[in-house]
């Protein structure tokens, strides 16, 4: 805009010279009649018209309309980027997500199986027991072969 001000006050001095003249011609009529035409012409192309025309070229170069639809083209873009990058984001959270699942229910698995063969060493450790303390006390008891855990 400010490039721009040199053109409204240009047309502002125009408007109030043009202003001036016409008004000076007017008072002039009373004292000479026969510039009368010269006040018509005076009026009909006073400053108000210059001025006029020089507001319209300062308007039309005024750029600050083009400049905001190019910064508004701008975030448009920057938008459908950020967009995109949302959905990509997303995309990964949930593929993320999913790995996540799959590892969890592997550990629950992995668990359950260590459980599992903590539950059949115990098992081996007491048959174990069981057979030193039928040996120190003399009991005889089932065959080595044989398994206790039927």
């Amino acid at each position: 805009m400010w490039e721009n001000i040199k053109y409204y006050a240009i047309a502002l001095v125009i408007i109030l010279i043009g202003a001036s003249i016409s008004t000076g011609f007017q008072l002039m009529e009373g004292l000479f009649p026969e510039i009368h035409p010269l006040n018509k012409l005076a009026a009909n192309l006073s400053g108000v018209t210059f001025g006029g025309v020089i507001m319209v070229l300062g308007f039309l170069r005024d750029k600050r309309l083009d400049d905001e639809r190019k910064r508004t083209a701008s975030a448009q873009a920057e938008t459908k980027t950020a967009q995109a990058e949302l959905k990509t984001v997303q995309a990964e959270a949930k593929t993320a997500q999913e790995e996540a699942a799959q590892q969890r229910l592997r550990a629950e698995t992995a668990e359950a199986e260590l459980q599992r063969l903590r539950a059949e060493q115990d098992a081996d450790n007491i048959a174990e027991r069981l057979r030193r303390l039928e040996e120190l006390n003399g009991i005889a008891g089932p065959e080595p072969e044989s398994d206790l855990r039927r």
